[in-house]
């Protein structure tokens, strides 16, 4: 996101003198209100797992990091990837953090406007959304004074734009029943704590989510702290002597989690709150984290930010939970953890496919891991993205393949990874 804050201090000068002389900057929007509709049947943003889920014995998982657009060309490549061996169709739940959440999102929307998996997927996600942010919005006087004096990127503007280039409306009315369930991650401003776009949170805040903006949405995941305007929503219930509650402030998924695994977990541990792994996936459980954190380089020894520190500390602390020690994460790609209170509810496997895994030796490794954080890449950085998500995807498949604990992984009607 650097690249949308660095406006020469002549353009502000410019843009002030335009309108200095008709009067002060206009009032900030109001939040949006939500829908008074009363509260709708669920959508496919659920945390429960439903008979879809269930039918097959087994639970897939697919968690998206966050990172920008870097995240959601890879994202969208390895879906690609695992399609073309035969997991894809098999995931019963997305999970996804801020840049993760186009291909996500996307994918779920299958057959909405013109949606398809199978025609320009990797393109649609991989859109120049930065350069359109940084387009008329700066030109008009108004708005660039507007953005002078409040040091962030509006809201509004970013979320018509992954509308108007992305989303074309959509709703979470619109998501697609026969995908897997779709869990946007964000966190709550005030409180800190994680904020799961979903029918339950939703109803917490006694609104409905199916009219809710997908892009909104998105948004909410994404919005950087410091950068990017929170998102406010307004709980439609009525608090204390009677007058409404206070707005809620989420924004970026990443403060709390920028891989979207604790959402899994969170999800398989209610599934066996009442009953165990084992009768719920007789077959197996596994979750695959789709994992596209760079690769710092700070050869200038300067301090890192606090916000840099604490990724780094959670995505560390999150790959142990996961089962791969802190001095594996950027070579092993497997791992088991236990789910349930004291891990009495069994086991579940992780695949972790990170393009850390590349090291810098190789070529595409110190390229792809050095790809900055902005919402549009060129041509040359996508390209190399989609190479990276086959390298990664095929030498996961092979290791499997030799290793005699996957094997329920591998083989059985039907396949999980059967030859194309």
């Amino acid at each position: 996101m650097r690249m949308l804050r660095r406006l020469r201090t002549g353009q502000w000068l410019l843009a002030l003198a335009l309108t200095i002389a008709s009067a002060s900057c206009t009032a900030l929007e109001p939040p949006p209100i939500l829908s008074t509709a009363p509260l709708s049947p669920t959508t496919r943003a659920t945390l429960d797992l439903g008979t879809k889920e269930l039918a097959d014995g087994r639970f897939i998982g697919l968690a998206f990091s966050g990172g920008g657009s870097r995240a959601a060309v890879f994202g969208a490549a390895v879906m690609k990837e695992l399609d073309r061996v035969g997991l894809l169709a098999q995931v019963d739940v997305l999970s996804a953090v801020s840049g993760g959440t186009l291909p996500a999102a996307a994918y779920v929307l299958e057959g909405y406007r013109d949606f398809s998996f199978r025609n320009g997927f990797v393109e649609q996600v991989g859109r120049d959304f930065q350069r359109a942010m940084l387009g008329p919005w700066y030109t008009v006087p108004q708005n660039a004074l507007r953005y002078a004096l409040t040091d962030r990127i509006p809201a509004e503007q970013v979320i018509q734009v992954l509308d108007d280039r992305l989303f074309r409306g959509a709703t979470f009315a619109d998501l697609n029943p026969s995908k897997p369930i779709l869990l946007m991650n964000a966190t709550d401003a005030l409180t800190g704590e994680p904020l799961i776009i979903s029918d339950e949170w939703f109803r917490d805040l006694h609104q409905p989510l199916a009219p809710f903006s997908i892009a909104r949405a998105v948004y909410m995941s994404a919005a950087y702290p410091g950068v990017l305007e929170p998102l406010a929503l307004y709980d439609g219930g009525v608090g204390r002597n009677g007058l409404d509650r206070p707005p809620v402030l989420a924004y970026d998924g990443g403060a709390a989690d920028n891989l979207g695994i604790k959402t899994l977990m969170q999800v398989l541990q209610g599934a066996s709150s009442a009953r165990s792994m084992t009768e719920l996936f007789p077959r197996g459980c596994l979750v695959v984290s789709v994992d596209a954190t760079g690769r710092q380089q700070n050869e200038a020894r300067k301090p890192l930010s606090a916000a840099a520190v604490l990724l780094k500390s959670h995505r560390r602390d999150l790959l142990e939970l996961a089962g791969i020690p802190a001095a594996e994460q950027d070579v092993a790609m497997f791992g088991t953890f236990r789910v349930g209170r004291d891990g009495a509810g069994g086991t579940c496997r992780f695949w972790h496919l990170a393009l850390r895994q590349l090291p810098d030796s190789d070529p595409l490794g110190a390229l792809v891991t050095g790809i900055k954080t902005n919402l549009g890449l060129s041509p040359e950085d996508q390209a190399s993205l989609v190479e990276a998500a086959a390298r990664l995807v095929a030498k996961g498949r092979e290791a499997m393949k030799r290793a005699a604990d996957w094997t329920s992984f591998i083989v059985g009607p039907p396949a999980l990874f059967s030859h194309p």
